[in-house]
């Protein structure tokens, strides 16, 4: 991640449950294919400090990113979540949901910069990548009229990632050297799918975080 100083994104980002509509994994289920039950076998997969076969995700991500649960980032940065027990209370249900929908373990959590630059959910799911239904679509810019689309699809090393710029340049205009607006990266590793939503982080970022749990 950049060292250079940035205002905090946490105050405008933090709400009932973190980014709001931000809050998004898309794996597709084939037309009447119906959420497998989770096997004996899947049900033995966890990452690092997982327990009694759960799904979980680490107190801290590659970065530098800390989970916001740990009640340990600055009081200024996190007021906004309120109760960090709650917060753990809301991404439970949201790992519980996962398996109900998928019938595979899933694990939910929010990280975020102690410096306040940043701000992340992650999800991991034991299932192979699906399809990833993006922000943006694969389009040469000049096809569109424009120098940059508001919206971009990339690949970063092996993740993909819809990038968010807020607006589009227009052609013959200089593209700014700024970070994207928000950017949700998605990364396969086998059986297991690792989704990341943020604010405050390159594509470079987002993709390093994800490679560093699958490297776990």
């Amino acid at each position: 991640m950049r060292d250079n100083p940035r205002t905090p994104v946490l105050s405008a980002l933090a709400g009932a449950v973190l980014l709001g509509g931000m809050v998004t994994f898309v794996l597709a289920l084939p037309d009447g294919e119906e959420p497998e039950a989770t096997s004996a076998e899947s049900s033995e997969t966890s990452l690092p400090g997982g327990d009694n076969g759960a799904l979980e995700l680490p107190d801290e991500l590659t970065g530098g990113l800390v989970a916001v649960d740990l009640g340990t980032l600055p009081a200024e940065l996190t007021e906004g979540f309120g109760d960090v027990a709650r917060l753990a209370e809301q991404e439970a249900s949201i790992a519980e949901g996962l398996e109900e929908t998928f019938g595979v373990p899933g694990a939910f959590r929010v990280y975020a910069a102690e410096d306040g630059s940043a701000l992340a959910q992650v999800t991991a799911l034991d299932r192979a990548p699906g399809l990833f239904t993006p922000d943006a679509l694969p389009i040469d810019p000049g096809v569109l009229g424009v120098e940059r689309a508001q919206a971009e699809l990339v690949k970063v090393d092996d993740a993909v990632c819809s990038l968010d710029w807020g607006a589009e340049v227009a052609a013959g205009q200089p593209v700014p050297e700024t970070p994207p607006r928000a950017i949700r990266c998605q990364l396969g590793d086998g059986d297991r799918t690792y989704e990341l939503t943020a604010q405050g982080l390159s594509p470079d970022d987002g993709a390093a975080v994800l490679q560093g749990l699958a490297d776990a």
